[in-house]
């Protein structure tokens, strides 16, 4: 038979917190460690996180009891799904690893992470959204919460190799507002890294039925893009809380650099009006 979650409980620190008061001395060490660390609930068993807290098996029991759950697998197997969808205290790491060892393990995570992406690129399709960002009337690029620095990072990137680039939600303009110009043969690219807004999806179907082509760079756990004429996945897995975005950086870099190359005399002369506007405004 498998286990019911209680259904007033959409968290592990939620139920924690609604019980807390009520935990006796050996429950409240349990649920400090958890609210401390609450990833450690994926890879430790019981008796393990017992001894870490210095209490009981016993107490270890009552805890998963009083908070609703059947045994403390069922409560394992909330925490791992909060892990699965990027919830950053489930991403924590408790490990008391020195500066040196952080530092090794980041770039070795990083170096994964840049030859999954790079490795798995469709070089083909790579190639044909570089033409249309090249060629279309207008480009649009969508991003939300982190992803919205990133999208801001490629309109920057563009606007030196080409005019008309635009970046959704713009500073102080409702989503309709922003597009309400996207019209047939744009190109809308949503940056689209997870613990997404969830109506992102949606929002990109309306640029589409605007007639705009539509490319989603994202991470390799989105899903309903199969309608979009490119998906770009980069690798962003990391230990702790925060993900890694060098892999969407470097494609991003990509990207430009592609479209540079691709608009030849156009983006040289363009790079060079820039150039002398800096020079006579004395901004550099």
């Amino acid at each position: 038979m498998t286990p019911t979650r209680p259904e007033r409980y959409h968290s592990i620190r939620k139920a924690i917190h609604q019980e807390y008061q009520d935990f006796t001395p050996g429950e409240r060490s349990l649920a400090d460690l958890i609210l401390n660390f609450p990833g450690e609930l994926i890879g430790y068993s019981a008796s393990e996180l017992a001894r870490m807290a210095k209490t009981s098996n016993a107490t270890v029991s009552r805890f998963v009891r009083r908070l609703g759950f059947e045994n403390f697998d069922e409560m394992r197997r909330l925490a791992r799904e909060e892990h699965e969808l990027g919830a950053p205290l489930f991403l924590r790491s408790g490990a008391n690893s020195s500066l040196a060892d952080a530092v090794n393990a980041h770039l070795a995570n990083v170096t994964r992470n840049l030859q999954e992406t790079i490795g798995r690129l469709d070089l083909p399709k790579l190639q044909s959204l570089v033409e249309a960002l090249a060629t279309a009337p207008r480009v649009w690029v969508i991003g939300f919460r982190h992803s919205y620095y990133l999208a801001g990072y490629l309109r920057w990137s563009l606007v030196h190799a080409r005019a008309q680039v635009h970046l959704i939600p713009a500073a102080g303009e409702t989503l309709g507002e922003s597009l309400v110009d996207v019209a047939p043969g744009d190109v809308c690219i949503g940056v689209v890294m997870r613990r997404r807004v969830a109506n992102t999806i949606e929002i990109l179907q309306v640029a589409q039925s605007k007639g705009a082509r539509i490319a989603v760079i994202t991470d390799p756990g989105m899903t309903g893009t199969e309608a979009f004429d490119w998906d770009l996945r980069c690798q962003s897995r990391t230990p702790g809380p925060i993900d890694d975005h060098a892999p969407a950086l470097a494609l991003i870099h990509i990207i430009v650099e592609r479209v540079l190359a691709k608009s030849g005399t156009a983006s040289r002369t363009r790079l060079g009006d820039i150039d002398d506007l800096h020079t006579g405004l004395g901004e550099l």
